[in-house]
């Protein structure tokens, strides 16, 4: 299960959903005043270069933030990719895209003084990377936790927070093909100590089986527990056998108006991204939502 680095993968087209879905729905919690707990399970390292020997190998970050980053006038009407965005020119230190951030610096970037911040990571070489990360950006007198643990199991420990506001980020990388039950283990566990927190997990889209099967176990458990969710897919080239076309973003009770926000950025997500016109996104909510 160590072998998986998110340095080959960092700033691709399922980042970007993903983090754009993220931030999208933070937004939306933050229009209440309520301090709300942010909990990443599989937090990584935090930031990654797009220069060094992992993202040079898979080059990925073309597929996503790079080819973003050369379309800024397709999207800056866009309130949430822009956003997004500028939050990552936030971080370079000349004007080429360099440094990708990953969900623990958009998740303390976004995060307001009364928030509170539960980062999680397993991997023994990226989580003395995310504590250096985190610890340069000088978050002391912030309420920020790091654990090198297993995300999956800690996370019933944080719930529910104080304030009953949460959102729950669940990304892990489905190397290891438990993890698709472990997901859904988790979730279980979690939602039975804390019903109403916001719970965004993100999933491959691929040919084989387990993954196949994968948003409709979520259905399924959001059925049973009698939950709103949203599913939000965006392809960017065919499926094929090797490497990764299409990803997803499985949000158990949504904010309100998330599906509108996805609504204008998904269509300009695929315009932007696909390769030879082959991109597709769709947006899939219960009817509760």
């Amino acid at each position: 299960m160590f072998s998986y680095r998110h340095g080959f993968h960092a700033g691709n087209h399922a980042d970007v959903l993903k983090h754009i879905t993220l931030l999208s729905c933070i937004k939306l919690l933050h229009k209440k005043e309520t301090p709300l707990m942010l909990v990443d399970t599989h937090a990584g390292a935090g930031l990654y270069d797009l220069q060094d020997r992992f993202a040079k190998i898979s080059l990925e970050a073309n597929e996503g933030i790079l080819q973003l980053a050369k379309n800024p006038s397709l999207f800056q009407t866009n309130l949430d990719i822009n956003d997004y965005f500028q939050m990552i020119l936030g971080l370079q230190s000349s004007q080429d895209l360099k440094i990708y951030p990953g969900s623990p610096y958009l998740l303390w970037q976004s995060m307001r003084a009364m928030d509170k911040l539960r980062l999680m990571e397993l991997h023994p070489s990226d989580f003395p990377v995310l504590k250096e990360n985190m610890d340069l950006l000088k978050i002391k007198r912030q309420d920020i936790k790091l654990d090198m643990i297993d995300g999956f199991g800690m996370l019933k420990a944080y719930l529910p927070p104080p304030s009953r506001r949460g959102l729950v980020l669940i990304d892990p990388s489905y190397e290891d093909k438990g993890d698709y039950r472990a997901v859904l283990n988790s979730l279980e566990e979690a939602i039975k100590r804390f019903a109403t927190g916001v719970y965004l997990v993100w999933y491959p889209v691929l040919t084989r089986l387990d993954a196949k099967e994968f948003p409709s176990r979520l259905k399924k458990l959001c059925q049973e527990l009698n939950l709103s969710w949203l599913n939000a897919e965006l392809r960017i080239k065919p499926v094929i056998e090797d490497g990764l076309s299409a990803s997803g973003m499985w949000i158990i009770n949504p904010p309100w108006q998330l599906k509108e926000s996805l609504e204008n950025s998904l269509p300009l997500l695929q315009t932007i991204l696909q390769i030879n016109d082959s991109g597709s996104y769709t947006i899939e909510t219960n009817p509760t939502t």
